[in-house]
C-alpha cells in the first residue's frame, strides 16, 4: 500500500516578491521625486537667468520696416528670459503690423529666437495725392498699401482709381467693402491670367454707401466697361468677347461705353 506525505512547510517565495516591489516602487518614488526636485531648481534658479543673447531676422526687402521696429512689433527687448518668449504669442504681435504678410517665430536654446517675416506681393497700383503731389502706390490683393512712391517696384501693374484717403500711410488698408472685389480679381488672375493681362484699370464708382459700381479699361480698347461691384473670368471672357466682335465689325469707334450691369448689353455711343 502507497503512502503519502504531506510537507507542512511553507514557501517564503511570495514574501521576497513583495519585498522586491516594495524596493522597486520606492526606487520609482524617488526617481519621480529626485525628477520633480531638479525640474523646480531648474525653473527658480536656472531659467530665468537663461536669456536672449541674439535675435536673428530675417526679412524681404518688401517688408519696409527695420530689422529694430520689426522686433519693437514682436515685443521682443535685450534680457528677455528664453522660457519667457511665446512664439504663438509673438507671430500674433507682428501679423497686426498690415506691412507684414506672414510670420515665422523659432526659439533654439538656450538663448536664439529666429524670427522670418513675409511681405506683400504686388497686385495693383493706384495713384493718390501726398502732400500736394500724385505719387503711385502699391496694393496687394487685400487692399494693403505697402509701397509709395520712390518705393514701388512694379509698374506693370493694373491700376486702381477712384479711392480717396484723409491721412494716407505704409500699411493703410482700402475700405472693407472694397475688399471682396479685389478677392474675386485675384481668382481671375489665378484662374486665367491672359484675361487679368487685358485689364488695363479699374475704376470704383461708388453710389449709395456701401455699394458701388465698376468701370473697367481694357488694355486693347478705347472703349470702357461699366459692370456690378462682381467680377469672374466668366464675365470677362464676355466683355472682351463683345468688344472683339465690335471690332471686327467697324462699330466700336462710334462706341463710348458698354454697359454690362442689367441683362441686356447697353451700348453707349460717342458724342458728336
Amino acid at each position: 500500500m502507497s503512502s503519502i506525505d504531506i510537507y507542512t512547510g511553507y514557501f517564503p517565495v511570495k514574501h521576497k516578491n513583495r519585498t522586491v516591489n516594495k524596493k522597486i516602487l520606492l526606487f520609482v518614488f524617488l526617481f519621480i521625486l529626485g525628477l520633480a526636485s531638479m525640474e523646480a531648481a531648474f525653473m527658480l534658479f536656472i531659467s530665468p537667468n537663461l536669456k536672449i543673447q541674439r535675435v536673428l531676422v530675417e526679412a524681404p526687402a518688401s517688408v519696409a520696416l527695420s530689422s529694430s521696429e520689426i522686433l519693437e512689433q514682436a515685443g521682443i527687448t535685450d534680457g528677455d528670459s528664453y522660457f519667457s518668449i511665446d512664439a504663438a504669442e509673438v507671430e500674433r504681435r507682428l501679423l497686426e503690423n498690415n506691412l507684414i504678410q506672414g510670420a515665422t517665430v523659432e526659439k533654439h536654446f538656450p538663448s536664439l529666437i529666429k524670427i522670418t517675416v513675409e511681405g506683400r506681393e504686388p497686385f495693383a497700383l493706384a495713384f493718390m495725392e501726398v502732400e500736394g503731389r500724385t505719387v503711385p502706390v502699391t496694393l496687394d490683393r487685400e487692399g494693403v498699401i505697402f509701397e509709395i512712391g520712390e518705393g514701388v517696384t512694379d509698374y506693370e501693374l493694373p491700376v486702381i482709381s477712384g479711392l480717396t484717403f484723409q491721412n494716407l500711410r505704409l500699411g493703410t488698408q482700402l475700405p472693407s467693402m472694397f475688399i471682396p472685389y479685389l478677392s474675386r480679381l485675384s481668382a481671375v488672375k489665378q484662374s486665367s491670367f491672359t484675361l487679368f493681362e487685358k485689364i488695363s484699370e479699374i475704376k470704383f464708382v461708388e453710389k449709395t454707401e456701401g455699394t458701388f459700381d465698376v468701370v473697367i479699361y481694357p488694355a486693347d480698347s478705347s472703349i470702357r466697361i461699366r459692370t456690378s461691384s462682381d467680377i469672374s473670368d466668366r464675365m470677362l471672357q464676355q466683355m472682351f468677347t463683345v468688344l472683339d466682335v465690335m471690332e471686327e465689325n467697324g462699330i466700336d469707334k462710334q462706341t463710348d461705353e458698354l454697359d454690362f450691369r442689367g441683362g441686356k448689353i447697353v451700348y453707349k455711343v460717342k458724342e458728336g
